[in-house]
């Protein structure tokens, strides 16, 4: 596997780190330099709401700590923080050390808690002085040392993960190789980037569908370490005809990303691109005579940072649950996002605008990610014109029959998935 392309600030000042200990710390790093402003809702200081963090906090740590996980049977561990349930006869699913809630139990022990809590500490102060201090290093092989003694204590059979990019994640995924615990990556998403370093840290990847795999395989990941496995809400689509009309329209916003997550290159945007692409929204449906519509924002995004910025009234900020919103919407637009497939599951037409400008995406990339450069199961708007004939014909614009293509698994995958967690 290929490395990391650095800041240039980390190439300088980290060079004496070894390339595992680069690898873990560059996204965390990244975070520091270019995660700022007011549009993200974590840059955003609310004494409220950190008391709420804190108070919070405070109640999970001594009314969870009695819950965290020590083996008492023969069943079999699998942590995991995955954004699906995993079911698994004999095996009792836990979440890893850094997540702690009411509803699962922790893979942890008080030690590790107490040192989770200090390196999350120390990261919320968002100084690289203190990340590269050797505090902080010290809290890192601490981590290192209790999470590799708890693995070997119990009977672990894998560990699953959203992603490895991530401190925790990465660091954990490393640990777990070093005593041969099997360790999955679980895809959360349809993804934004594809190269062959993200997502390939692990042994294995888990994604949707064949289409994803084939993504992957492009971008030059080892096809033997892709499993596709069903995804509980987005495995199948039934052909009906989709809702489409401008009596309740809801636009998604075109959230910019903090950090870099692309780690063959680093590429920056900025919030402007944000207030830009629901401008030329909003052109696009004025044409059309829309007076009106709701904006949905990613949970990332801080609302007030729109209210603040746009120019009219024309969008409303969509406060309901997602279910709810599709629910009444009888017409979704948005840029790359997997709101795309919760959309179609639930009826109603999504019409798939991410602009060019200057030949280059509002990412600051040179081409679209697929599915969603217009070349699968949904069309990709341009313009006023595409607008309008994507709109009027919804079941050409979403190509239900593709789009199980694209989502369709091997049959054999769950086999092997079974078997990788039975060793």
């Amino acid at each position: 596997m290929q490395s990391q392309k650095s800041n240039i600030y980390m190439d300088l000042a980290g060079s004496d780190l070894d390339q595992s200990m680069q690898d873990a710390l560059l996204y965390t790093i990244n975070g520091v330099l270019y995660n700022f402003g007011d549009h993200h809702k974590s840059n955003n200081y609310s004494f409220k709401g950190n008391i709420k963090v804190l108070l919070r906090r405070l109640f999970l740590r001594f009314y969870c700590f009695r819950f965290f996980f020590k083996s008492k049977s023969n069943q079999r561990v699998i942590i995991s923080s995955a954004y699906v349930d995993i079911e698994s006869p004999g095996h009792c699913l836990v979440s890893p050390p850094w997540l702690m809630s009411l509803k699962k139990r922790s893979f942890s022990s008080w030690r590790l808690s107490n040192i989770v809590r200090r390196i999350q500490a120390e990261l919320e102060k968002k100084s690289l002085r203190v990340i590269f201090s050797n505090i902080f290093f010290s809290l890192l092989k601490s981590y290192e040392l209790e999470f590799r003694r708890l693995l070997k204590s119990e009977n672990v059979a894998c560990l699953i993960v959203p992603n490895d990019l991530a401190l925790f994640e990465n660091l954990s995924i490393k640990i777990a190789q070093s005593v041969n615990i099997p360790t999955i990556v679980y895809l959360h998403g349809l993804p934004g980037r594809y190269n062959s370093i993200d997502d390939n840290r692990a042994d294995y990847l888990v994604v949707w569908g064949k289409g994803l795999k084939e993504e992957y395989i492009n971008a030059g990941m080892p096809a033997n370490k892709i499993l596709t496995l069903k995804h509980p809400v987005y495995s199948s689509f039934e052909q009906y005809s989709l809702r489409s009309s401008f009596e309740n329209v809801v636009v998604i916003s075109k959230a910019m990303s903090g950090t870099p997550s692309s780690s063959d290159e680093v590429i920056l945007s900025d919030r402007s691109k944000s207030l830009y692409y629901i401008e030329r929204v909003k052109q696009l449906l004025v044409e059309m005579g829309v007076k009106s519509a709701k904006l949905r924002l990613h949970p990332s995004e801080s609302e007030s940072f729109y209210l603040k910025n746009i120019m009219d009234g024309f969008y409303s900020i969509d406060y309901d649950n997602k279910i709810t919103t599709l629910a009444k919407a009888s017409l979704v637009i948005g840029p790359t996002s997997t709101m795309a497939l919760d959309a179609i599951k639930n009826g109603v037409n999504y019409i798939l605008f991410d602009p060019i400008v200057d030949g280059k995406t509002l990412e600051n990339t040179e081409s679209l990610v697929k599915p969603f450069d217009g070349s699968s199961f949904i069309r990709l708007s341009k313009g006023s014109d595409d607008f309008k004939r994507n709109i009027s014909n919804p079941n050409d614009n979403i190509n239900i029959t593709l789009l199980n293509e694209y989502m369709s698994v091997n049959d054999d995958d769950i086999n092997t998935f079974l078997e990788i967690i039975s060793r």
